[in-house]
C-alpha cells in the first residue's frame, strides 16, 4: 500500500467493481481515454480485475479514498520488461471529486517515482489522446517528452482524435525542476 495524502494505492480487489462499473461506463470519464470504452458489465469487470491481478509484467493497483476505502480511479504499469527496464503507464481518476485537486499529478509522480526506484525501471511511456488536455499538463509538467503521434487513432464524438505517444526516463527524472511540486 501506498499513501498519498487522502487516497491510497493498493491492489484492486472485487468489492471495487461497482465503482469501477460506475466510472467505466461514464461517458463524461471514458471520453479522454484512449482504447476504453462504456458497455462494461459487472462480469466484465470482475474478469478484467482477476486477468489483470494474475499478470507478471503488469502492476494495478486502485486509487482509494484513505477513510473509507472506497475505489475512486486506478493506476497502473503495463508491459512491464525488466530485461529492457521500461513500462506502460495508466491512470484513471473517475470519481469528479477527486479531479483539480493535484491528486492525478501526485498519484503519477509517485508511480513514475516508485517505478524507477523499486522496479529499477529507466524508462516509463504513456499514451494520450489529444483531447485530454489535463493529463497532458500534468504529464509535461513532471517531465514526460513527446516521442510521436499516431494520427486519427481515436474516435470520440464523432471526431477523430490523435492518440501522443510521451515519455519519462529515470536519468532525466531526478534532474526534472517540477517534479516535486504539485
Amino acid at each position: 500500500m501506498i499513501e498519498i495524502g487522502d487516497l491510497i494505492l493498493r491492489p484492486l480487489e472485487l468489492k471495487d467493481v461497482t465503482s469501477l462499473y460506475r466510472f467505466r461506463n461514464d461517458w463524461e470519464i471514458v471520453r479522454f481515454l484512449g482504447g476504453h470504452s462504456v458497455g462494461y458489465s459487472h462480469a466484465d469487470l470482475e474478469s478484467w480485475i482477476k486477468s489483470h491481478s494474475s499478470r507478471a509484467d503488469e502492476i494495478l493497483w486502485a486509487i482509494a479514498e484513505r477513510g473509507t476505502d472506497e475505489c475512486v480511479g486506478h493506476v497502473g504499469l503495463y508491459k512491464i520488461d525488466y530485461r529492457v527496464g521500461k513500462a506502460e503507464f495508466a491512470i484513471v481518476i473517475g470519481d469528479t471529486r477527486w479531479l483539480g485537486r493535484g491528486y492525478g499529478t501526485r498519484v503519477t509522480r509517485t508511480l513514475i517515482e516508485w517505478a524507477f526506484l523499486q522496479l529499477n525501471l529507466s524508462k516509463v511511456s504513456l499514451a494520450v489522446l489529444d483531447n485530454n488536455q489535463r493529463a497532458l499538463h500534468i504529464y509535461e509538467k513532471l517531465g514526460f517528452k513527446r516521442e510521436g503521434v499516431l494520427k486519427d487513432e481515436q474516435i470520440r464524438d464523432g471526431k477523430y482524435l490523435d492518440l501522443i505517444l510521451m515519455a519519462v526516463f529515470r536519468a532525466e527524472w531526478g534532474a526534472h525542476p517540477t517534479r516535486d511540486s504539485t
